[in-house]
């Protein structure tokens, strides 16, 4: 009988895993209902699921029993330590007394209680993943061997989940890359467009000059000699003003001023040249010339930063231009090593010519003899490395023709690039969250102390690369200034100079400082609301916590704790809940003017007002990561309670890069909490639920009541306020439910 029940608890497990595999693609969500039916199944009190990174390293995804810092900080290299070595042999290990096993003896265990444990490897193919670590039994036992086989059979599945979100991941960032090249081939054909108006008009007129002046002496029998000098000198200055027009076309078409408009980002170079090298273009070029081409890159390089559209121009230019040279039977070799600088290497099988290797040199003469266009890629591709501040050297060597890239490494620039992809990030999510229009994020040059804006959503890339603003000046520079939030229900009645821009089509708006220790370092700007409502008092305390939290990041930004794979971790956690803010449905006024109303009726203070109006607009965030149809359904088995009851969990992850209040998280947590202690995920009871985490219930229970529902009517306010109080003592606070009933009446009803 214990076999049959052990079989059935294992079977309801494994189809639990695999319920959730088809409900949600969320990464964090599938690690934490596998860790957490593998503990429970083992009556276990610590467990952890770890993750291979690119730098070779397991780093913990999820954990329990654990500290929070131990978690976010801990790394180890493949083939160190237990889960390092186990993982090494892509293993499945049952460990009664650690004190006894040779292969484990030596290692440190001082956060665990008992000798016994189990490290089981996540295997995909040939492919590493991960590994899943069971510790420390509850009443103090050994593991068992069935045990172990459990954890086998939970750890085949977990390669599955994360093998499908990882191929689901990689699906969407690349549909989110070729957007944003999309998106700026639309916008380069329009410049171009405008380019040539421009161009044309300015090589019109004086050509139309020259023309009719030609003319004129052509069709006039007898001048006058001062006459005649003076249409010469008409023609003569005509054409130096085009002479001058066509050299700044050529300075134009150099990308002399290539770096301005560079939109830089953290590129893994591996993965593009991987890319690249298996692009349809370039191997039709390499199979028409019987090209051997060969790519050597060292597999633990770190990224580096640049404008990720032209660095994959710069290296199809760079080998399509290469191959131009060669003949049938060549070879090209190109290899990546990583030391204090990047180096880049191409090395192809035949000399070029040296008039080719000497105009590149000599930019200014390039021009001047008309070349084709693949003998023009050696050129572009060395202007496309420069624009970037890199060294490009071409020559030839004995019977081979070499190309050295060199990429300086500078920690300081990848985190300046950090700082600006996230706050473009941070930007989207606030826009999103508190549906604006526009919303940017500005921060103080180290130098000139100017703002200037590192993170948009909403506003022209010109005005993003030219805003800069005076400490004291406008509206950014005023709150800069004094240091304090500046709320504008109308900005024409503010006595500040220049006070308004033209793409700002309400007058309302937003400005808040950002300040680490007490020093302003920037301004949270938010502008136009989508409902064209004025920003009020609510949109303040909003606005204050979320300022706060931008504050916070940067701090820890700019304090060179993060490396870069830890930055390109949040670069993608922010990624990722940007794309669950833009699909919440949760955002509706009234969630957080009934919390903000009760919260003012039971005397809290303005701080506790402002968490808990920030809390209201993001407590379910977790949902949108569950399946449509889990959430319609009628009836839920106990597999779906189990997944639907990790929503709290995955909101807390989804906001983890940014939001270091352990308060905060609590109060999200446990807002399906019951005041009776029936209620999940700890069972509090009473005082024990944070107070923002009893309004929320409350709250969230009527708005899901006055919803429609697939498998419902929506209740009447009415019905839905007498369900409430029905619940007062059992499921709500009943000083909560009092609250909320006056601030019904009083303002709803």
């Amino acid at each position: 009988m214990e076999t049959l029940q052990s079989f059935e608890k294992k079977f309801l497990i494994l189809q639990e895993i695999s319920s959730m595999i088809a409900a949600t693609k969320d990464i964090i969500s599938l690690a934490y209902t596998i860790l957490d039916r593998a503990i429970e199944y083992t009556n276990a009190e610590k467990g952890s699921l770890m993750l291979k990174n690119e730098m070779n390293e397991l780093y913990i995804l999820a954990a329990r029993g654990f500290d929070p810092l131990f978690i976010r900080n801990y790394k180890i290299r493949i083939g160190e330590g237990i889960a390092g070595i186990i993982a090494q042999d892509h293993d499945a290990v049952l460990v009664k007394d650690i004190e006894k096993d040779e292969r484990f003896r030596r290692a440190k265990r001082d956060r665990y209680k008992t000798k016994s444990f189990i490290s089981c490897s996540i295997v995909s193919g040939e492919s590493l993943l991960g590994v899943i670590n069971i510790n420390d039994k509850t009443d103090g036992m050994d593991f068992t061997e069935d045990e172990l086989r459990l954890l086998k059979a939970i750890a085949y599945q977990a390669a599955i989940a994360f093998e499908n979100a990882f191929l689901i991941s990689q699906l969407r960032k690349k549909a989110a890359e070729l957007e944003d090249i999309n998106r700026r081939l639309i916008e380069t054909d329009m410049d171009k467009n405008e380019f040539i108006t421009r161009i044309s008009h300015e090589l019109r007129s004086p050509l139309n000059s020259i023309k009719g002046s030609v003319y004129f002496l052509l069709h006039s029998e007898k001048l006058h000699r001062n006459k005649i000098d003076e249409f010469c000198n008409i023609i003569l200055d005509e054409t130096n003003g085009l002479v001058s027009i066509v050299e700044n076309l050529i300075d134009f078409l150099r990308l002399e001023n290539e770096a301005m408009v560079m939109k830089k980002s953290l590129i893994n170079l591996s993965g593009l040249l991987d890319d690249i090298t298996k692009s349809k273009g370039l191997n039709i070029i390499l199979k028409e010339k019987n090209i051997d081409f060969r790519l050597n890159v060292d597999r633990h390089i770190q990224d580096i930063t640049g404008d990720k559209i032209k660095v994959s121009s710069l290296f199809i230019n760079l080998l399509e231009g290469v191959s131009h040279y060669l003949e049938n039977g060549d070879s090209i070799e190109m290899s990546v090593s990583d030391d204090t600088v990047l180096h880049i290497s191409l090395s192809a099988s035949r000399n070029i010519s040296e008039d080719v290797i000497a105009n590149l040199s000599k930019s200014k003469y390039f021009f001047y003899k008309e070349w084709s266009f693949d003998e023009m890629r050696l050129y572009i591709a060395k202007k496309s490395a420069e624009a970037h501040g890199w060294t490009f050297e071409a020559k030839n060597s004995a019977d081979n023709f070499l190309v050295v890239i060199r990429i300086p490494k500078s920690m300081q620039e990848t985190v300046e690039t950090s700082v600006n992809m996230i706050m473009d990030l941070f930007a989207d999510f606030v826009s999103e969250l508190l549906s604006i229009n526009i919303c940017s994020i500005m921060l103080k040059d180290e130098l000139t102390s100017d703002l200037t804006i590192r993170g948009a959503k909403g506003l022209d890339d010109e005005i993003v690369r030219h805003t800069r603003i005076n400490v004291g000046e406008q509206i950014a520079g005023w709150v800069a200034a004094e240091g304090k939030p500046l709320l504008v229900e109308d900005v024409e009645k503010l006595d500040l100079k220049r006070r308004h821009i033209p793409q700002y089509n309400t007058k309302s708006l937003l400005s808040l400082p950002l300040k680490i220790n007490d020093k302003v370092i920037g301004i949270l700007n938010l502008n136009n609301k989508k409902t064209s409502e004025v920003f009020d008092k609510k949109d303040l305390y909003i606005g204050q916590v979320i300022a706060e939290r931008i504050s916070g990041l940067l701090a820890k930004l700019y304090s060179g704790d993060y490396n870069p794979d830890e930055l390109n971790r949040m670069i993608a956690s922010f990624g990722n809940l940007v794309d669950v803010t833009k699909k919440y449905y949760k955002k509706e006024k009234l969630l957080s003017d009934l919390v903000f109303g009760i919260m003012d009726k039971l005397g809290a203070s303005e701080a506790e007002k402002q968490k808990a109006m920030y809390i209201s607009m993001v407590y379910d965030l977790g949902l949108v990561s569950m399946d449509d149809s889990l959430l319609a359904k009628r009836e839920l088995l106990s597999s779906d309670l189990q997944s639907l009851r990790q929503h709290p969990s995955m909101t807390v992850e989804l906001l983890d890069a940014f939001e270091g209040s352990e308060e905060m998280k609590k109060a999200i947590l446990h807002h399906h909490e019951r005041y009776d202690g029936a209620g999940y995920p700890s069972g509090l009871k009473g005082a024990e639920i944070p107070l923002i985490s009893r309004v929320i219930s409350v709250v969230d229970s009527y708005r899901a009541m006055i919803s429609e529902k697939p498998y419902r009517r929506s209740f009447s306010p009415e019905e839905a306020l007498q369900d409430i109080k029905t619940g007062a003592g059992s499921r709500y606070d009943p000083d909560i439910v009092r609250a909320f009933e006056e601030v019904l009446k009083e303002e709803f009803l």
